[in-house]
This record gives C-alpha cells, structure tokens and sequence, in this order.
C-alpha cells in the first residue's frame, strides 16, 4: 500500500469492514502474491474485486471511493438479508459458542469458582483468589472479528480496568499490568454495567483474532475479589475461504 490510491482505498476498506461486520473483506499485495493477481486478472492497483459464493461478480479499478461504496451497499442489499443482533449490538452475532473451553484458562482463579462458570447459565462465577487481578486466555475455535465484549458481574466485585491483548496468549501477569501494549483498555464503570455491560472496542485493531487475553486489574470496589459471573464476545466468524477457490473473473483491461 505505497501508492497514494491504494493508501487512499485501504483507508476506505478499514472503515467499510467496521460498518459491514457480516461482509469479508481482504487485502492482497500484488508484489507478494502475483499468483492471486494473475488468477484473478488483476493488471492494475488499487482494484477492488467483489465477489459471491466464490465468483467474481463486480470490480472497481481506481480509488473511486463513492463507487467501491455503492456497490458494496448495493450488494449487501441483495436478497435483503436479515441483520444479526447480539446484546443490541446490531449486525453482530454472540461467538462465545466459539470459545475453546479446554485450550482457555485463567491465573489466579479461585479453583472453587473456576473459569468455566462465566460460560453457563446458573448464577455461578468465576473469582480471584489471592487478590483482585484475574488473567484469561481465551482460545477461540477459528479467527473472528472483535467488536465488543460483555461482561456481567456481582455489585463491587464487578470489573473495573480490563486491559485486552490480541493474540497473545504468552502474556503473563507482570507484561499485563506494566509491560506489553494492550490492544485495547475497557473502562467500566456501574452505569455501563447496569446498561447491560457490553463494551465496544476499537474494531479494527481485532479484525483477526484467534485468541483473547483479558487482564483484570481490579474491581469496583476495590476489594480483594473480582467476580465475573457472565462473558461473552460480540463479533464475525472470519470467512476462512481458500484465495485459490476464487473463481477466475471477467479478464481486466490492460494499464
């Protein structure tokens, strides 16, 4: 992404992936995978290609922003697809149901009041043992897009500062409270809590997550106890669809 017009679409993809969470979008950098370019006679940068059930159906060549926009919203309208909608979240689904429950686990847990509480339906919960920190990695069966998380949890000992790391299931306590960069920060507070605990995130920093760190630093309270008794992740499946299954599309014109 070096020329000007292709800064200038990649900018306006970031942002369309955000406002069409069901839609895959994908970079490919010609100079890198000229193999993808020549399959799908892509003969000049930036070129937009859109495609359906694995065939090429529309393309833009160009940074023609007002066009590339119209024909995904064009698309997207076809068949006039239902929206998702998770914890009011519109046009996202809940993907908990994705969580690798064996291949997750969480530091400093009271072994009484385990993890796996925050993925049932009783009014069970995960607790902190020695003090308030808890550090969750949180494994996910194939990549999704993190739009938000929501959390539940009993009055006081309901998470304050959660510090979120994307695939970095290495993380341990010391990088998480005064080392590595968090991806993102949630704040939470009672109101956010009481407007059923769900946190939006920086959606374009999550667009390709196959594991979720979550440190908790403290409580509402600032008790010894944190207590998390629901969690969930509001997002899209990545579409992991081979590159080489694209079918080859009408041939593009030259330079």
């Amino acid at each position: 992404m070096t020329c000007p017009p292709c800064r200038v679409v990649d900018t306006l993809v970031n942002k369309l992936a955000m406002e069409y969470p069901n839609v895959g979008f994908y970079k490919v950098d010609v100079a890198r995978f000229p193999d993808v370019s020549e399959k799908c006679h892509v003969t000049a940068t930036p070129t937009v290609q859109f495609f359906r059930k694995g065939k090429m159906v529309d393309s833009v060549r160009g940074a023609n922003i007002q066009e590339i926009t119209k024909k995904v919203e064009a698309l997207c309208n076809v068949n006039g697809a239902e929206t998702a909608k998770a914890f009011g979240v519109v046009g996202h689904s809940d993907l908990t149901h994705l969580v690798l429950k064996k291949k997750s686990e969480c530091l400093n847990q009271n072994d009484d009041k385990p993890l796996e509480n925050v993925f049932t339906q009783d009014a069970s919960a995960l607790e902190s043992d020695i003090d308030a920190q808890l550090l969750l990695h949180i494994a996910f069966s194939q990549p999704i897009k993190l739009h938000s998380i929501m959390v539940e949890g009993p009055g006081d000992q309901a998470p304050k500062t959660i510090k979120l790391f994307a695939n970095r299931m290495d993380i341990g306590f010391d990088d998480a409270e005064d080392g590595a960069p968090a991806t993102h920060v949630v704040n939470m507070t009672k109101e956010a809590y009481k407007k059923g605990g769900v946190a939006g995130l920086r959606y374009v920093n999550f667009q390709n997550v196959n594991s979720l760190s979550i440190f908790v630093a403290d409580n509402l309270g600032d008790g010894e106890v944190t207590a998390i008794s629901k969690l969930a992740f509001i997002g899209t499946a990545v579409d992991t669809a081979n590159v080489s299954d694209i079918r080859q599309g009408e041939e593009g014109h030259s330079h």
